[in-house]
């Protein structure tokens, strides 16, 4: 070898072998910082974002279990309101029904308290008859409501409460059906007359002889009568 080529080669320096970047700059690289700054968050927090899921899943489980405990309360209270009408009858049905108030399922509370205000009328004891149907105007279904306001204007007409007994079925004739409306007039027609009401009595008895088809005629005749008698002798 030449002095000319040993001394080109000893002037060259010497390459350095490439550094391998590390992976936090390789993701940098491809992905950019604010992505690096977002994933090394992610792995900062990740056992927080683990323990949240862990929780997810423990509220569900929870939600879960609660339904299955509702299903059993249903259950139960099903049984519990079946037996005390099955084995009861009178006073002890009614004494039965009032003991398992405050203890059925939410969806049970409607026929509970119908079945209840229905042993009241039938033993007679028409305050407790009206406290139930009271509690049914407002918790029962819609169709179940006009009932129920029957049910509390029979029981305030039972309690010598006929001017509250007019004042329902008068509300109550504008939102009864054209099949149930016969019955809340006839039981309108003998609250008004309970109350003293002449006029509005003997109108709604000469309503009712007008839809009448024949099953009622001599009643309602008779009753309208009595009542233009009472008009005529009150003001003579």
């Amino acid at each position: 070898m030449s002095a000319k080529e040993k001394h080109s080669r000893e002037s060259l320096p010497e390459q350095e072998t490439p550094v391998e970047k590390g992976f936090g700059e390789r993701f940098e690289a491809e992905i950019g910082t604010q992505s690096r700054a977002f994933f090394e968050k992610l792995v900062e927090h990740w056992q927080k974002i683990a323990a949240a899921a862990g929780v997810f899943v423990v509220l569900v489980a929870g939600y879960a279990g609660f339904n299955a405990y509702q299903e059993r309360q249903l259950t139960n209270s099903e049984q519990a309101l079946s037996q005390a009408l099955l084995e009861n009858q009178g006073t002890e049905r009614l004494e039965a029904l009032m003991r398992l108030r405050g203890e059925l399922a939410k969806p049970l509370l409607p026929r509970h308290h119908l079945e209840a205000a229905k042993a009241a009328q039938d033993v007679g004891d028409w305050a407790t008859a009206l406290e139930y149907w009271k509690l049914l105007v407002e918790v029962g279904p819609d169709n179940w409501k006009s009932l129920a306001r029957m049910g509390r204007a029979t029981a305030l007409l039972h309690l010598g409460q006929a001017d509250e007994a007019v004042t329902e079925l008068t509300a109550l004739r504008t939102r009864a059906s054209e099949e149930f409306l016969p019955i809340v007039l006839l039981q309108l027609a003998e609250a008004a007359e309970a109350a003293g009401n002449w006029e509005l009595a003997l109108r709604t008895f000469e309503e009712l002889q007008a839809r009448e088809d024949g099953r009622q005629s001599d009643y309602l005749a008779f009753k309208a009568n009595q009542i233009r008698q009472r008009m005529a002798g009150e003001s003579s």
